[in-house]
């Protein structure tokens, strides 16, 4: 479907100027026609933006989007005209277009639920549950207030990942780049030189040497090569089940398991938090909440939950009797939340106690990493230069004194 902005005159004379969603522009201008319109005129919208270009939408520009809208919304401005103003200021063209098919959906009758189901890529479960739930219950200011709070909460939480994470990859990175140097630049030309001198070396100069020689003769093909496997292994990791795959990996070591369960755990309170106070049924709330685990073990027992609760169970009693892979601290604070009657503000105070130790951890292996990271680059730095020094103890060594 394609937006079409059009004037029209209407029976009474009146000009009308509206936007209209159909498959091609004759479609539209027929539509028109059939509701006794007389077309003045009618073009595609500047707003049908899309395709490999269009980009996606961040999880701050979401938080910013349910910010801006539930205080209009609170402020008592209608749904549509809301939509517009936030959509006239955006920047991200994604969003723009997102907010122009809500903005016309919305003035037909359709919820702003099921629009922005169209865009799951963008708006995840989570999302459209608690918009969905807020249609249905009439406060939708607060709903999309809670959910620019949990937004705004899980950006800083990736912003801690990130940052923590940023030291071990710019120094992984610095070797790489090094060591492309020294194939390209240096190696070629010690090998020119200690490779005519017909001295004997040892079998690892001759294989570094051998290797240095090959590059100096082809360096074209070399930095070509290069570069289309870096290319490669970039569109390689852009797959979803690469990445999938290596996220596996990651998260079966010991030293970052423990950090994904914990950020799990942390997720999987501040969204049941977020999903309780907004009225959705604890039955969807579980469903929803275990969608967004990344352990297979956890993510494996939260799809219980649900089958549990249904049953008339108490959760803290289903997450006890089960494969006790959560820790009894949320075992233990999910169940002093049921019996106080305040489940949701006791989860959304775990996710902070779980979020915090998520940040104290990323620090520790950040701080492992760094002592680590130094001695790869010692021992890497000291057998190159054992490697290419030994020849010239054994050149000097032959040389007869005069």
């Amino acid at each position: 479907m394609t937006l079409y902005t059009y004037k029209v005159k209407t029976r009474k004379d009146e000009i009308l100027e509206d936007i209209i969603q159909a498959p091609s522009v004759k479609d539209a201008a027929s539509a028109l026609i059939s509701d006794g319109y007389q077309i003045l005129s009618i073009k595609k919208s500047e707003q049908n933006i899309g395709g490999l270009m269009s980009g996606s939408v961040s999880i701050s520009e979401k938080a910013s989007f349910c910010r801006f809208l539930a205080t209009m919304l609170r402020a008592g401005l209608p749904l549509p005209e809301a939509i517009d103003i936030i959509k006239d200021e955006t920047k991200n063209k994604k969003l723009k277009k997102v907010l122009m098919d809500v903005s016309f959906s919305v003035r037909k009758g359709k919820t702003i639920s099921s629009v922005l189901s169209k865009y799951k890529k963008d708006f995840d479960s989570v999302f459209l549950t608690m918009v969905k739930a807020g249609e249905e219950s009439g406060t939708m200011d607060k709903s999309f207030d809670y959910l620019s709070k949990q937004l705004t909460l899980t950006y800083e939480l990736i912003q801690k990942v990130k940052g923590a994470m940023m030291y071990p990859i710019v120094i992984v990175g610095a070797m790489i780049a090094n060591f492309i140097v020294m194939l390209v630049f240096v190696l070629p030309k010690l090998s020119s030189v200690y490779l005519q001198l017909g001295v004997n070396l040892p079998p690892a100069t001759k294989f570094v040497l051998s290797v240095g020689e090959f590059v100096g003769k082809y360096t074209t093909e070399v930095i070509v090569g290069v570069f289309v496997f870096a290319f490669a292994v970039f569109m390689l990791f852009s797959i979803q089940r690469t990445k999938e795959a290596m996220a596996d990996f990651f998260m079966k070591l010991p030293a970052i398991k423990g950090i994904v369960i914990q950020i799990d755990i942390a997720r999987f309170s501040r969204t049941l938090s977020t999903l309780l106070s907004s009225g959705v049924p604890i039955m969807v709330c579980l469903d929803v909440c275990s969608n967004i685990i990344k352990q297979p073990a956890l993510r494996k027992e939260a799809k219980l939950f649900g089958a549990g609760v249904s049953q008339g169970k108490q959760l803290s009693e289903i997450i006890m009797t089960g494969k006790k892979v959560f820790p009894s601290t949320v075992v233990q604070t999910i169940k002093a939340g049921e019996k106080s009657g305040s489940l949701e503000e006791v989860l959304g105070e775990m996710a902070e106690f779980y979020e915090r130790e998520v940040d104290y951890n990323l620090k520790k292996l950040t701080s492992l990493l760094e002592p680590l990271l130094m001695l790869v680059i010692g021992v890497a730095v000291g057998a190159m230069v054992v490697v290419m020094i030994t020849p010239i103890y054994s050149l000097v060594g032959g040389m007869n004194p005069v």
